[in-house]
């Protein structure tokens, strides 16, 4: 466990590996931010790290004020070996909405205190993906902006309880849930909440019927362990995993869901891609979304991503940013090398797709 200075005199920063009894404190806080995400629980913290986790927490005395949570590795070798810092959970579990965790009394100095435990000396590459473009982190680092990617949401609070809400959804998704629904019906199939006993269940159903759909299309199925191990630390009140069952119990639908207070965000699906399941996932959704409206929250959040399908249940946006830079002297170089290949990449995979295709015309037929 590190410590170093704060920038203040009442404020200490601490360098955990793991948030441990500050856990309640921290999710207390985090519950009461402007917009709580899911990914900036502590369930999130202590189990999604792919590197070596290094979560930043502000204290006053002993009372913890918020903070943020990192994970290390290294990149290059040798003399060119650079620590990396990056959001925890940062890659293809694909976390977003994530900020300090701090309530507004303490926002300004927590975010500044983050920031200058990132900025401390030494030679480091920093690349944060999945920041709220709006929260404290991703406005005070705004300037390193080098991505945003949209972030559909569907705002239920107009709702009332009289299905405003799904009665306002294109005509085609509605047509799909009506008559997949009765369909469905008709075969004996059932939508439920899956209890707590049967989560392990549940996850070898997600992966199956995710792989089936998806295959090597996935990234996600690479870090399966590292996800199914999150949730597997999760609390029944931090996700909720829901499915479509045919007559003789198969699953043939499935979705998880992580949850916070006034949301329920959209994290992982699967279906059989078999002809008669057609329109399950949307009955499925529908179902969700009406359940989230009974239990009175506000927002169904379908995550970073611009899929069409989205935008058919989404009622607005927001912005996910990636921010990168370098601090000392071989970080500051390390961001500069990161900057250019990402200007080149794009000329650089149209020469080679150039090249494979007039390698590919010049051989032989074999």
């Amino acid at each position: 466990m590190a410590v170093t200075p704060g920038p203040a005199p009442d404020l200490r920063v601490q360098v955990r590996s793991a948030l441990g009894e500050l856990s309640a404190d921290w999710d207390r806080i985090a519950d009461g931010s402007a917009h709580p995400s899911p990914f900036c629980r502590s369930w999130w913290v202590d189990h999604a790290a792919g590197g070596v986790p290094a979560v930043v927490c502000c204290l006053a005395g002993d009372r913890l004020l918020g903070g943020a949570a990192f994970e290390l590795d290294a990149l290059g070798r040798s003399m060119l070996r650079i620590e990396r810092v990056r959001m925890l959970g940062q890659g293809v579990l694909a976390p977003d909405h994530l900020d300090v965790v701090a309530g507004p009394d303490d926002a300004e100095r927590v975010t500044a205190a983050v920031v200058g435990w990132l900025r401390r000396p030494g030679s480091r590459l920093v690349d944060l993906d999945g920041l709220a473009a709006t929260g404290h982190l991703g406005r005070a680092l705004a300037a390193h902006t080098i991505d945003r990617v949209a972030a559909p949401f569907a705002d239920l609070r107009g709702d009332g309880g009289d299905g405003t809400y799904l009665a306002g959804r294109p005509g085609r998704v509605r047509s799909t849930v009506d008559r997949t629904r009765k369909r469905l019906d008709r075969a004996g199939c059932t939508v439920t909440s899956v209890p707590t006993e049967r989560i392990e269940a549940a996850l070898d159903d997600l992966e199956r019927l995710h792989d089936g759909r998806w295959g090597a299309e996935s990234s996600f199925l690479e870090a399966w362990d590292r996800c199914s191990a999150a949730v597997r630390g999760a609390g029944p009140d931090d996700l909720r995993i829901t499915e479509v069952r045919s007559a003789d119990g198969e699953v043939v639908a499935i979705e998880l869901d992580l949850l916070t207070p006034a949301s329920v965000c959209f994290y992982q699906a699967g279906r059989s891609t078999e002809r008669e399941w057609r329109g399950a996932g949307s009955v499925l959704r529908a179902r969700i979304v009406t359940d989230a409206l009974a239990e009175g929250r506000d927002e169904y959040d379908l995550l970073r991503g611009d899929e069409s399908y989205k935008d058919e249940w989404a009622t607005g946006r927001r912005w996910v940013v990636r921010v990168r830079f370098g601090s000392g002297p071989v970080g500051r170089v390390a961001a500069g090398s990161a900057r250019l290949w990402r200007q080149i990449a794009p000329t650089a995979q149209r020469l080679g797709d150039r090249l494979r295709r007039s390698t590919s015309r010049a051989e032989p037929p074999g």
